[in-house]
């Protein structure tokens, strides 16, 4: 294929995608260039053939100024035209009269730019007279009876190659069209030659990246002759301004810059006398070229290369056009079945119910086989998949604004040649902000034969001082390559349809999501007041547990000495000679006998009231002691402060979660009420590991515990504070030895400390086992 932006000589093997072809310093012979200072107007570099075309050598016209070439008029006319490239840029002739050093009348096509600080003026000689008006008036019918009709695209580029060739005479205009990977393929073709290219694949490598941004900044592009002898343009000290030069011009926009050696021989090597190329260009990026060849030289007049660059910009604006139609209906059908799925939402509510109703319209809208859903941890499939299921992380960390799309799947999954089959290609779409839920488009293999112009490899040749160089391929001749593991390729359209889907897909599971939360957050503060209310069911049948033990080890002593003092009357009247009468001694053993019954009576409600076996099980310690301290919180208008100082690595322990945290609430309302009048207020809570067991300190900043109350803080009815009946730090210590812990309390001058600890053994049979050790 064409492509003359190959660098000039390039002699290194890695030189050909990296020259800046732009400072080639030369131009073609059909025209002649000089350049200027932009703001003093004087030329500093001059192309050698200048004499033919303004009648001065190059060597008079550097240092001088450019209104003794061409006039002051006209240089004022000059200053005033638009001279800053587009983009892409056009041929914008100026037509200029002025006098020859020999004092005749010059009439010339003058392309004058801006580009780096220069004026770069470029003369053609002016054509001699205009095309017949007949032939101009065919051309323009043709224009608008066949270009305009086709409404697809291969049916535009076959009539736009048709016309194209009848402007300019070339014997083979090619419409050739860029893939993704950047390789091209001759889509249209109109040719007086016996053979077709029609349908050929030319490599990237053919037109590498510096003449890609040449044909995207340039739409037309002309060679006349490819094997004219270049014409070097000089500066004052009469060097070539090369990219080598210390002071390179740049000819980005150059009409006539020369031809890179190495395309000069590719197109050799084509059997190619002259080209011509413009370039095609949708939504600002290259779409394609046209070629045009000649297998000979082939001059085309200026007004002819204008009326064709006009064509290719028309050709340009229609491929746009059927290009955003198609994209428009894409659009429309994604958007049809995103709604389609939106509705099912409102109504089936589940979104993976949603997903498997149109799973058809999905697969059929990416011309997908294949469908992955994972939604909350569950996979479900659809259509044909691999077995067993792929890791699809890959695609996620490749996806960008939530979108990955491979059509060599096992490039980058590893996959066995039976999963190949029905994944060679996958478009991923993430459907949630942590990446945990997404649906993945599968495509299965697509066996291609690829018809290429020639193999597509270049060739590395070694000139005689032993430089490695990269020439073009010299051969063209036919070459097949038959492509496996791979899908259809996912391209703009199905990139839309993916972003389309992406969004609502995504819209209606964050929604889901957020139902979801708002459901576990009821749940969640549902069973907190459940524990709540647990704890303080638990608080209540704790207290009158304690208080029944220490009613029932009150009363049971009294009842005891009454039964004592009973007896001990009766044998006293006994040793003392008195016979008790009948009735009376009844009415002894009947009040020893009630006695022994009224303890019975409160040994019974002792047990009753405190039966209840603890509900264990493993649990996080952390956990229920905040559940403890948000229970003393609740209602208490103290303003104090907590500090939670809890190592976060503990493992879990067997224990009742409910009794623990009312020892932790017990702790804290002593803490809190010690606490008041207190001019700092501070409560803190800690855990640690010691040993086997797991250690719990609830302290605080307030008054302490004299010694004396010290020693029965833990016994029932011994208050610790001076309101209350005495009987929490009981049921504390009565909870904690049940689980096999201790407890004890510390405080030395203001505040108070009460450390318990539980055994961190797996059971409390085990605990009993190890203290028994």
């Amino acid at each position: 294929m064409t492509s003359d932006e190959l660098s000039a000589g390039a002699n290194s093997f890695d030189d050909c995608d990296t020259e800046p072809i732009n400072f080639i310093g030369s131009v073609q012979p059909h025209g002649c260039l000089i350049s200027v200072d932009e703001t003093r107007l004087r030329i500093n570099f001059a192309s050698a053939n200048t004499s033919q075309y303004l009648g001065l050598d190059y060597r008079d016209l550097l240092g001088s100024d450019l209104s003794s070439v061409i006039g002051p008029e006209n240089c004022a006319e000059l200053l005033r035209l638009p001279l800053d490239p587009m983009t892409p840029d056009l041929l914008r002739p100026w037509f200029v009269d002025f006098k020859m050093p020999d004092d005749s009348d010059k009439s010339m096509e003058c392309m004058p730019h801006r580009c780096g600080g220069q004026l770069i003026l470029e003369f053609l000689h002016r054509e001699p007279e205009p095309t017949s008006i007949w032939e101009e008036e065919m051309l323009r019918q043709r224009f608008i009876s066949d270009l305009i009709k086709p409404n697809a695209m291969e049916e535009l580029a076959h009539v736009s190659a048709e016309i194209m060739r009848n402007v300019t005479g070339f014997d083979r205009v090619m419409i050739y069209r860029f893939a993704d990977d950047k390789h091209g393929e001759v889509i249209a073709e109109s040719t007086v030659r016996p053979d077709s290219f029609l349908g050929l694949h030319y490599p990237a490598s053919d037109i590498p990246d510096p003449a890609r941004r040449h044909f995207v900044l340039n739409v037309m592009r002309s060679i006349p002759d490819i094997n004219a002898r270049p014409v070097p343009i000089y500066d004052a000290a009469d060097l070539v301004p090369d990219a080598d030069a210390a002071t390179p011009l740049d000819l980005t926009y150059s009409k006539l810059r020369a031809v890179a050696p190495v395309h000069v021989e590719y197109l050799n090597n084509m059997g190619v006398g002259a080209s011509m190329s413009i370039s095609l260009i949708t939504n600002r990026e290259l779409w394609g070229l046209i070629a045009c060849h000649h297998y000979g030289t082939r001059h085309v007049r200026w007004s002819r290369l204008r009326f064709a660059e006009l064509l290719g910009g028309t050709i340009s604006t229609l491929l746009q056009s059927i290009e955003n139609t198609n994209q428009l209906r894409q659009s429309i059908t994604a958007e049809k079945v995103a709604f389609a799925i939106e509705q099912k939402a409102r109504v089936d509510g589940r979104l993976s119910d949603v997903v498997a109703d149109s799973a058809n319209a999905l697969m059929e809208l990416l011309h997908a086989q294949g469908l992955v859903l994972k939604l909350g941890g569950h996979i479900t499939e659809y259509g044909s998949v691999p077995t067993p299921g792929l890791d699809f992380s890959a695609l996620r960390e490749a996806a960008i604004d939530g979108i990955a799309t491979s059509s060599h799947l096992s490039n980058i999954i590893d996959m066995a040649d039976s999963q190949q089959a029905h994944a060679a290609g996958a478009a991923y779409l993430e459907l949630s902000e942590d990446g945990a839920d997404f649906l993945v488009f599968l495509r299965e293999q697509f066996e291609e034969l690829i018809k290429w112009a020639g193999k597509p490899e270049k060739v590395e040749r070694t000139s005689q001082d032993g430089t490695v160089r990269l020439s073009p391929r010299g051969s063209f001749a036919l070459w097949r390559e038959e492509r496996k593991g791979k899908s259809k390729p996912f391209n703009a359209l199905d990139h839309e349809s993916l972003r389309i889907i992406r969004r609502a897909l995504f819209a209606l599971n964050s929604l889901a999501r957020e139902r979801d939360a708002v459901a576990a957050q009821k749940e969640t503060e549902a069973e907190q007041a459940r524990l709540r209310h647990a704890l303080l069911d638990a608080t209540r049948t704790s207290s009158m547990g304690e208080l029944a033990s220490a009613l029932a080890h009150e009363l049971n002593q009294p009842l005891a000495a009454v039964s004592n003092y009973i007896n001990a009357c009766r044998q006293e009247l006994r040793n003392s000679g008195v016979t008790l009468p009948d009735n009376a001694a009844a009415l002894f053993e009947e009040a020893v006998a009630e006695s022994a019954r009224a303890g019975d009576l409160v040994r019974r409600l002792r047990d009753f009231i405190a039966r209840g076996d603890l509900v264990a099980d493993h649990i996080d310690i952390n956990t229920t002691i905040k559940q403890g301290i948000d229970l003393a919180r609740d209602g208490n208008a103290l303003d104090f402060e907590v500090r939670f100082e809890l190592q976060e690595d503990l493992p879990k322990v067997w224990a009742d979660p409910v009794q623990i945290a009312q020892v932790v609430l017990n702790l804290a309302k002593n803490s809190i009420t010690a606490m008041k009048g207190m001019p700092t207020r501070v409560l803190t809570v800690r855990t640690r590991s010691q040993g086997g067991y797991l250690e719990v300190s609830v302290s605080d900043t307030g008054r302490g515990v004299p010694a004396a109350v010290k020693k029965t803080m833990f016994d029932p009815f011994h208050a610790s504070t001076t309101s209350g009946m005495g009987i929490g730090l009981s049921l504390c210590r009565s909870i904690v030895e049940a689980h096999n812990g201790r407890i004890e309390a510390r405080s030395e001058g203001r505040g108070t400390e009460i450390v318990f600890t539980l055994p961190m053994s797996e059971t409390w049979d085990d605990a009993t086992d190890a203290a028994d050790g």
